[in-house]
C-alpha cells in the first residue's frame, strides 16, 4: 500500500480542496445567479457528455489500465500501444458523432416538450464530449505510470476555479449564459492540453510514431476486453446518469436543476473513493497479472473501511448543517427537497463501502460477467425510474437509483466472496456506523451560533473531532491511525 498511501493522501487533499471550491460554486453561486432551469441544463449537458464520451472512447481508458503493464518497455515506445489506443479513440469519437448527428430528430423529440432549452445547445455537446474523451485518455495513461496527482489537481481544482471565474463573469453580466456554457467547454479543453503537456514532459512516453506489437498479449484479447468494457462501462455510466437524462425529458429542467443541486452535494461522499481509485485501480490490475490475491484482498478491505469512515463523516456533516444550508440558499424550491440528499447520500455511502468490487471483477478474467450484471442493473434502474418519476418526481429517481445500487453492490460482494474467497467487511464496519450515529446526535444538538458560517465551522469541527477520536481509539482503520500518528509527530505532539 506504499504507493497507494503516498498518492491517495495527495489526491485526497486535492479532492477535498476541490470539494470546497465546488461547494462555493454549487451552494452559493449557482443558486444565486442561475435559475433552476439554467442549472438543470448545465447538469444535463454534463451528464449527457459523460455518456457520449464513454461510448465514443470505446472502452479505451479501462483498456489502458488493464493492458499497459503488458506493453510497457524501457525505450518508452511501449510497443506502439499509445498510438494504437489513440487511433481507436479517434475512430470511436468520429463514429459516435456521426450517430449523434443522424439521431438529432429523435433526440430533439425526446426533449422538446419538457426541456426546449436543451435543443438550443444541441451541438455544444460534441466539443464538450470530445474534450472529456481526451482528458479521460490522458488521465488513464497518467494512472498507468502512477502519476495521478496532477490530473487530479486539474480536474478537481483547476476546472472548478475556472468555472468559478465563468459564473462570476456571468453574474456581472460580462457574458451571457450561452457564453458561460461555451467558456465551460473551453475550460475542459484547457485542462486536457495541460495534462497532455505534463505527460509529454514526464519523458515516460516516446512521442514519435511507432508500430504496435502484440507480444505479451493477444490482440484479440485486448479488443475483446475493450468491447466488453465499453458495454459494461457505457451501461454503468448510463446507470449513474439515467436519472438526470430521464428527469430532463419527463419533468423538465427546473426539477432536474434541483435534483442536480442535491446530487452534486451528495457526490461529496464519493470523494474518498474517487481519490483512492486514481491509484488503486492500477494496483489491482498489476496484482492480477501476478495472481497476487492476497494483495488484492488487502487493498479491498483497507479501501472499504477507510471509504466508510470518511464517507460517513461527510454524510452526517451535511445533515447536521441542514439549517445552515437553507440559510445560505434562501430558495424554497431547494429547501423543500432536502430529502433528496438523504436518499442520494445513502446511495453513495453504500456504493463506496463496497470498496473496489467493480474494479476487482473488471480487471480479472471474469470481466465479461460484470457487463451482464451492469446491463441488468441498468434495465432495472430505467424501469424503476420510469415508474417512479411520474408519481414522486425527483424523489422517484433517487429511490430508483438507491434500490438499484444497493442490489448491484450486494451481488458484486457476493460474487467476489464466492468466486475469489475474499470480502472486505468486518465488525469494524459496524463500529464505524455506531460512531457515525453518535456523532450525528452530538452535532445536531450543539448550541446554535449567531452567524451561519461560524455555526458551520464550530458544529462541523466539534463533530469531526469527536468522530475522529472515537475512530482512532477504537482502531477502526490501521491507515487512519498511522496517518494520525504521522500528523501528530509532524506537529511535535507524538509520543517521545
Amino acid at each position: 500500500m506504499g504507493i497507494v498511501k503516498k498518492q491517495v493522501y495527495k489526491n485526497a487533499f486535492i479532492s477535498y480542496t476541490g470539494m470546497v471550491i465546488g461547494y462555493v460554486n454549487l451552494v452559493i453561486l449557482y443558486p444565486l445567479f442561475l435559475s433552476t432551469q439554467q442549472l438543470g441544463l448545465y447538469v444535463l449537458l454534463i451528464g449527457l457528455s459523460v455518456i457520449y464520451s464513454l461510448i465514443a472512447s470505446m472502452g479505451v481508458p479501462a483498456t489502458i489500465l488493464r493492458y499497459f503493464p503488458f506493453f510497457r518497455t524501457e525505450d518508452r515506445k511501449h510497443n506502439g500501444f499509445v498510438w494504437w489506443i489513440l487511433g481507436l479513440s479517434l475512430i470511436g469519437f468520429a463514429a459516435s458523432t456521426l450517430i449523434y448527428l443522424v439521431a438529432k430528430p429523435l433526440i430533439v423529440s425526446y426533449y422538446i416538450d419538457q426541456s426546449p432549452l436543451f435543443v438550443q445547445y444541441f451541438y455544444l455537446l460534441i466539443p464538450l464530449a470530445g474534450f472529456t474523451i481526451l482528458y479521460n485518455l490522458l488521465e488513464a495513461f497518467g494512472k498507468a505510470i502512477y502519476q495521478s496527482v496532477f490530473s487530479s489537481f486539474l480536474k478537481e481544482i483547476g476546472l472548478k476555479l475556472l468555472t468559478t471565474i465563468g459564473i462570476i463573469a456571468f453574474a456581472q453580466k460580462w457574458i451571457s449564459f450561452e457564453e458561460f456554457i461555451i467558456l465551460y467547454i473551453c475550460f475542459n479543453g484547457v485542462i486536457s492540453i495541460c495534462l497532455l503537456i505534463s505527460l509529454a514532459l514526464s519523458k515516460r512516453f516516446y512521442l514519435g510514431l511507432s508500430k504496435v506489437s502484440f507480444q505479451s498479449v493477444k490482440k484479440r484479447d485486448v479488443i475483446n476486453y475493450g468491447l466488453f468494457t465499453l458495454m459494461a462501462g457505457s451501461v454503468y455510466v448510463l446507470l449513474t446518469k439515467i436519472d438526470i437524462v430521464m428527469l430532463g425529458a419527463m419533468v423538465g429542467l427546473s426539477v432536474t436543476g434541483v435534483y442536480g443541486f442535491y446530487a452534486n452535494i451528495a457526490i461529496v461522499i464519493n470523494v474518498p473513493a474517487a481519490a483512492l481509485s486514481r491509484t488503486t485501480y492500477q494496483i489491482v490490475a498489476d496484482a492480477w497479472r501476478s495472481n497476487n490475491l492476497k494483495s488484492i484482498a488487502d487493498v479491498y478491505y483497507k479501501t472499504s473501511i477507510i471509504q466508510l469512515v470518511i464517507g460517513s463523516l461527510l454524510f452526517i456533516g451535511v445533515i447536521i448543517n441542514k439549517q445552515n444550508l437553507f440559510a445560505i440558499i434562501h430558495k424554497k424550491e431547494y429547501i423543500d427537497q432536502f430529502n433528496l440528499f438523504l436518499v442520494m447520500g445513502l446511495t453513495y455511502l453504500i456504493d463506496i463501502t463496497g470498496g473496489l468490487n467493480t474494479h476487482i471483477i473488471n480487471t480479472s478474467t471474469k470481466y465479461r460477467m460484470l457487463t451482464v450484471v451492469v446491463a441488468l442493473a441498468c434495465i432495472v434502474c430505467i424501469g424503476l425510474t420510469y415508474l417512479l418519476i411520474p408519481v414522486y418526481g425527483g424523489m422517484g429517481a433517487a429511490f430508483a437509483y438507491l434500490i438499484t445500487m444497493a442490489a448491484f453492490n450486494f451481488f458484486n460482494w457476493f460474487y467476489i466472496k464466492r468466486r475469489f474467497k475474499m470480502q472486505p467487511f468486518t465488525y469494524k464496519h459496524l463500529v464505524v456506523i455506531v460512531i457515525a450515529i453518535a456523532s450525528y446526535f452530538l452535532g445536531k444538538y450543539i448550541w446554535l451560533m449567531p452567524n451561519v458560517y461560524l455555526d458551520i465551522v464550530v458544529r462541523s469541527s466539534i463533530t469531526t473531532v469527536f468522530y475522529t477520536v472515537l475512530c482512532y481509539y477504537l482502531h477502526v482503520s490501521d491507515d487512519l491511525n498511522e496517518k494520525v500518528h504521522t500528523t501528530l509527530n509532524k506537529l511535535g505532539l507524538g509520543k517521545r
